[in-house]
C-alpha cells in the first residue's frame, strides 16, 4: 500500500534524525576512547599492533639481535622502510617516534607521504651524525640552526640580512635564503623548442631577469598504469611556498592500463613581470606522463634533485643516446626494467646498471664543474644532490651545497664551507638507545588507496654504504584537541563529509622513491 506523500516525508524525516543521532552517539563512543585528544601505539616491529601495518618491504630488516637490556633489534638493511597507519577516527596530527641504535653514523630521517599523484614524502631530520660531531658555533633561532665554522654572526636574522657567499654555505633540511648572483646575464630574444623524453615529475630551476616567464610543457600520457594521470606546473619563487602561479591540465580522458598513449596536450604557465631572481617549477605529474618538448625563452634551466630519462618510442631497440650534464657530489643511477638495463658513461667513467630497481652510485669529480653523463639507452632514473642540465648552455646551480648521507668534513673544508643552515636537532639518548620523532599535520598528508596515512623511515645510502642501523621500535600518537560538546558536531561533519588530505598537494621540497612497498 502506497504511503500517502506527507507520511512519507514525516517517516523521511524520522529515520533521517535517528540515522544523525545514532552516528553521533557512535561518533561519541570512538572519540570518549581518547577523552583528552591523544592515542599512542607501538610497533616492536614483530608482533602486530593497533592500526599499524607490519613494516614493508619486510626483506629490508634483517633478522633481529638481542641487546643486553634494549631487547630485539633489527637491522636496517635498504631504504625507505614503511608504515601504513590507519587512525580509529579523525586527528589533528601524528607524531611518530622512532627508538633505534646507531652504531656507524648513519643518517636518519622520517617521512610521510603528501601527494598521491607523484607519491611524494615530506621529510623530516632525524639524527645526523656529521653534524654532530662539529664543533661549529651554533645560533638558533626557532626551528632553524646557524652553524658557523668561524662566529660571526649574533643572531640568525644578521645571517639572512647580510648573507655569506653562496660558495660558503651549505643547507641540510632547511630554507636556504641566501640569493644568487650571476656574473652576468642577457634574456633571449627568441623562444626556444627542447625535445626531451623525461618521466614523471619534475623540479626545474630558472634564472629571470627584465624578460617574462614562460613555459609551455608538451605532455604524453602513454596509460602503462590504471588511474587518472593530471598534470599540476606550479611557479614559485625560490625559497617560497606560495605559488605564483599554477596550470592544471586534466587526465586525458583514459584512465586505464591499455598502453594506448594519448596525443601531445600542451599545458602552459606564464608571468609577465617577475622580478629579477631565480623560480621553481614543479612539475608535478605520475610516471604515466612523458615531457616531450618544452617550449621556453628562459636561457638557464636545470632540473633540480632528479631527471628520470624516458624511453625514446616505447621501449623500441632503435633508441639514440642521450647527453647531460650533472653537478654534485654523488650521481646514483636506478633502470626500472629488464631493457632498460645498460652501462652508463659518468665523467669519463663506466657505471654499469646490472640489475632492474637496483640503485647504483658513482662519487663525482669535486672540481672541474658539472660532468657529462652518457645514457645509451634512456629510460633510466638519475639522482644526484645538485643539478642536471640538458645543456651546457643551461647549466647554472643557484643552491647552496646540499648535505646528504656522503657528505664528510674533507667535503665541508674543500668545498670551503664556514656555514651550515639547518632544521636539524640532536636526538635524545637513553642508555644504549637513542629517540627522534616528528609531527606531521593530517590535512597536509595524503592517504593511500586503502584510506591510510603512510610514514617512512629512512636511511638514505643505507644499502650501499653498509652502515650499522638497528630499529627497536616505532610508535605513533595521534593528536586532537579535546573533545567537547561544542565541537563534536562539527567533527562529526568533518568526518563524514570526506577529508581534503587525500587531494593533491605540491611540495617544493619533498622527494619520491619510485617504488611501491607492497
Amino acid at each position: 500500500m502506497k504511503l500517502p506523500l506527507r507520511q512519507m516525508y514525516s517517516w523521511t524525516i524520522r529515520i533521517a534524525a535517528a540515522s544523525a543521532v545514532l552516528g553521533l552517539l557512535a561518533f561519541l563512543a570512538v572519540q570518549a576512547s581518547v577523552p583528552e585528544g591523544s592515542l599512542s601505539t607501538v610497533s616492536d616491529l614483530v608482533r602486530p599492533a593497533p592500526f599499524v601495518s607490519e613494516p614493508k618491504p619486510s626483506e629490508r630488516l634483517a633478522a633481529p639481535v638481542e641487546l643486553a637490556g634494549d631487547g630485539r633489534l633489527f637491522s636496517l638493511v635498504d631504504s625507505p622502510l614503511y608504515f601504513d597507519v590507519t587512525p580509529p577516527s579523525a586527528f589533528d596530527s601524528i607524531t611518530a617516534t622512532v627508538r633505534y641504535a646507531n652504531r656507524s653514523g648513519a643518517l636518519l630521517e622520517i617521512g610521510a607521504l603528501a601527494s598521491t599523484i607523484d607519491d611524494q614524502f615530506e621529510l623530516r631530520p632525524g639524527e645526523n651524525p656529521l653534524l654532530d660531531t662539529l664543533r661549529w658555533n651554533r645560533v638558533r633561532s626557532g626551528e632553524l640552526t646557524l652553524l658557523e665554522r668561524t662566529h660571526r654572526y649574533a643572531s640568525l636574522d644578521e645571517f639572512l640580512r647580510r648573507p655569506p657567499d653562496l660558495s660558503r654555505v651549505a643547507v641540510y633540511r632547511a630554507k636556504a635564503a641566501v640569493p644568487y648572483r650571476p656574473a652576468a646575464y642577457r634574456p633571449a630574444e627568441q623562444p626556444r623548442e627542447i625535445e626531451v623524453s623525461l618521466r614523471g615529475r619534475h623540479r626545474l630551476l630558472t634564472y629571470v631577469a627584465g624578460e617574462s616567464l614562460n613555459f609551455t610543457f608538451y605532455v604524453q600520457d602513454m596509460n602503462r598504469q590504471a588511474g587518472a594521470d593530471p598534470v599540476i606546473v606550479s611557479v614559485y619563487r625560490l625559497g617560497e611556498t606560495e605559488p605564483l602561479a599554477r596550470s592544471i591540465l586534466a587526465d586525458d580522458g583514459n584512465t586505464r592500463d591499455d598502453q594506448r598513449s594519448s596525443k601531445l596536450r600542451a599545458v602552459a604557465l606564464t608571468l609577465t613581470d617577475p622580478a629579477p631572481g631565480v623560480y621553481q617549477l614543479e612539475f608535478t605529474a605520475s610516471n604515466d606522463v612523458f615531457i616531450r618538448k618544452i617550449l621556453t625563452p628562459q636561457r638557464k634551466l636545470v632540473f633540480a634533485d632528479r631527471l628520470y630519462l624516458g624511453d625514446h618510442v616505447g621501449y623500441s631497440d632503435i633508441v639514440r643516446p642521450i647527453s647531460v650534464l650533472v653537478g654534485g657530489q654523488n650521481l646514483t643511477a636506478r633502470a626500472a626494467h629488464q631493457e632498460s638495463l645498460q652501462t652508463l658513461t659518468v665523467a669519463g667513467g663506466q657505471l654499469a646498471l646490472g640489475e632492474p630497481q637496483t640503485r647504483y652510485g658513482r662519487r663525482l669529480p669535486a672540481a672541474g664543474g658539472p660532468q657529462t653523463v652518457i645514457s645509451p639507452r634512456r629510460d633510466v632514473l638519475l639522482e644526484t644532490d645538485g643539478m642536471f642540465a640538458l645543456s651546457a648552455d643551461d647549466y647554472f646551480d643557484p643552491l647552496p651545497l646540499i648535505i646528504d648521507q656522503y657528505t664528510s668534513r674533507e667535503d665541508l673544508d674543500d668545498r670551503r664551507i664556514d656555514y651550515i643552515l639547518t632544521s636539524y636537532q640532536e636526538p635524545e639518548t637513553d642508555g644504549t638507545l637513542s629517540q627522534v620523532q616528528a609531527t606531521f599535520s593530517t590535512d597536509k598528508l595524503a592517504l593511500t588507496d586503502g584510506g591510510a596515512y603512510r610514514f617512512a623511515v629512512l636511511a638514505p645510502g643505507i644499502g650501499e654504504s653498509q652502515r650499522d642501523l638497528r630499529l627497536a621500535s616505532v610508535a605513533f600518537t595521534f593528536n586532537r584537541g579535546r573533545l567537547t560538546w561544542h565541537n563534536a558536531v562539527s567533527r562529526l561533519v568533518g568526518m563524514f563529509s570526506g577529508r581534503l588530505s587525500g587531494g593533491p598537494l605540491v611540495l617544493t621540497d619533498g622527494a619520491s622513491y619510485d617504488e611501491s612497498p607492497e
